[in-house]
């Protein structure tokens, strides 16, 4: 059952892509308004925008098994799952940076990065971004939710997207929770870029940073492309040459969902 509920969203968001009503978060808004206004702890305060979604979505779980049995289990399960997806047309929004990257235009280009961290004056400050910055859109809107479907069910996953958009709504309010939950997910698609390519320089990577908190995930992830298919960050500063690392952390997305879906696939038929 499990199975069948990862093909069908994985399908679903293939066929579809993000978007629709269950990528709809601005319900969400209103229940940040109510629990803001109550001034708990930060703890408290995530924990309460976490699990009231989650028991909303219990509740309509066993309502549906009522007249679906079984099956509504399997009902809950895509809508949690297609729900846990990343926000945002990440294969759109990587083909138009390309398509302007490729004509000259870094003010287009950059429309599509996160540039807070960089002078606005800096020219070449997207084309410095651009790696770090698609290899972890690419990670973070299907890998961690996949991870914890697998290991502890769809409630997993969705709870892991609302920290996420609660941490995104707040300005970094909840980055420790984010980061921890990111820490595992992160380092086995850096340990699936070993595989898929340079496997000594890739592993190092995770063995030195296992244990250091000051390295972002953003940051990791773009260091694993690097060392895994060497690129040197110096090359990165020249157009075509941040294209061509734009395009290779691309297919590094692509190929290692391709693998996360034929293990959790052989997993199955064991």
């Amino acid at each position: 059952m499990s199975y069948l509920v990862f093909i069908v969203s994985v399908g679903l968001l293939a066929l579809l892509g993000a978007g629709g009503p269950l990528h709809r978060d601005t319900w969400l808004e209103a229940l940040d308004r109510r629990i803001d206004a109550i001034e708990v702890g930060v703890w408290v305060s995530l924990s309460m925008r976490i699990f009231a979604p989650l028991f909303m979505a219990g509740i309509a779980l066993t309502v549906t098994q009522l007249f679906l049995g079984d099956l509504a289990q399997a009902l809950i399960g895509v809508l949690l799952l297609y729900f846990s997806w990343g926000r945002g047309d990440y294969p759109t929004e990587l083909q138009r940076f390309l398509a302007r990257a490729r004509v000259g235009d870094s003010v287009g280009a950059g429309a599509f990065l996160d540039l807070s961290n960089s002078e606005p004056t800096a020219t070449a400050a997207w084309e410095t971004e651009a790696l770090a910055h698609f290899t972890y859109r690419g990670y973070a809107r299907w890998f961690p939710p996949v991870l914890y479907f697998c290991l502890l069910g769809p409630f997993a996953a969705a709870a892991y997207r609302l920290v996420v958009l609660a941490n995104a709504r707040s300005g970094g309010r909840f980055d420790d929770a984010q980061n921890l939950l990111e820490w595992l997910p992160s380092r086995l698609v850096i340990l699936t870029f070993a595989v898929l390519g340079d496997f000594d320089s890739t592993r190092r990577l995770v063995t030195a940073n296992e244990v250091d908190g000051e390295v972002s995930v953003k940051a990791l992830l773009a260091e694993g492309v690097e060392r895994a298919w060497h690129l040197d960050e110096s090359e990165l500063q020249g157009v075509d040459k941040t294209i061509a690392a734009v395009e290779t952390a691309a297919k590094a997305i692509n190929r290692s969902c391709a693998v996360w879906v034929i293990l959790i696939s052989l997993a199955a038929l064991l």
